[in-house]
C-alpha cells in the first residue's frame, strides 16, 4: 500500500469514526429528551406546587437590591419565576403541550441527524427518508415557533386569573422567530436533498 493510499484509508476511517459518534450522540441525546420530557409532563400534571419560569410581567419592576448600588443607573425586570400550588388544570394543560411541542422538535433534529450521520457513513446521503425526515422537522420548527408561544401566553393568561392580580398581563404572547426561520432553512436543505436524490438516480442510469 502506497503513502498515498494509507493516507486515503487513514481519512476514510476517521471520517466514519466521526460520523459514527455524531449519529451515536444525536440519539443519545434524543433518549435523553424523551426521559426530561415525560419527567416534566408527570411533574405537571402530578405535583401539588408547578414552578413557572418566565412569566412576563404587565411593566418592568425594578429590584430592590440595586436601589443601594451607586454604579448601577436603571435596572428592571420584565418577567418572574412563581412556583404555583394548585395550578388549576386548563395552565397545566398548556405547559404540557408547549414541553410536547418544544422536546418533540428537538427529539426529530436528533432523529434526522442520527439518520443522515448514517446514511452518509453509508455511501448514500441522498434517499427519499432523508429528504422526507428535513422536511418533517422543517415544518415542526415553523408550528413550534407559533404553537409554543400560542401555549405559554395561554398557560399564563390562566396563571394571572388564578391569582387574580394586575401584575400580570390578561393575555401575551410573544413570538420567537428563530423556530420559524430555521425551519424555512431547512426547508431549502430539504429541497436541496431531493434535487440531490434526482441526480443520484440519474447518474445511477448512465452508469
Amino acid at each position: 500500500m502506497t503513502p498515498a493510499e494509507r493516507g486515503r484509508r487513514a481519512g476514510e476511517v476517521t471520517q466514519k469514526f466521526i460520523l459514527g459518534v455524531i449519529a451515536g450522540g444525536a440519539a443519545a441525546i434524543g433518549v435523553v429528551e424523551v426521559v426530561l420530557l415525560i419527567v416534566r409532563v408527570a411533574g405537571l400534571l402530578g405535583d401539588e406546587a408547578v414552578t413557572v419560569a418566565g412569566i412576563p410581567l404587565a411593566s418592568p419592576l425594578e429590584p430592590d437590591f440595586a436601589a443601594g448600588l451607586a454604579a448601577v443607573t436603571a435596572a428592571s425586570y420584565d418577567s418572574v419565576t412563581l412556583t404555583i400550588a394548585g395550578l388549576v388544570g386548563s395552565a397545566r394543560g398548556a405547559l404540557v403541550g408547549a414541553a410536547i411541542v418544544t422536546s418533540l422538535l428537538s427529539i426529530a433534529v436528533c432523529a434526522v441527524v442520527a439518520w443522515l450521520a448514517l446514511r452518509v457513513f453509508l455511501g448514500r446521503p441522498f434517499v427519499t427518508s432523508a429528504s422526507w425526515g428535513i422536511g418533517l422537522v422543517a415544518v415542526l420548527a415553523i408550528s413550534v415557533g407559533f404553537l409554543q408561544p400560542m401555549f405559554l401566553g395561554f398557560a399564563h393568561a390562566e396563571i394571572a386569573q388564578q391569582l387574580g392580580t394586575d401584575a400580570l398581563p390578561t393575555f401575551l404572547v410573544e413570538l420567537d422567530p428563530a423556530p420559524i426561520a430555521w425551519g424555512l432553512a431547512l426547508a431549502v436543505v430539504g429541497a436541496a436533498f431531493e434535487l440531490g436524490q434526482r441526480m443520484q438516480r440519474d447518474t445511477e442510469g448512465l452508469v
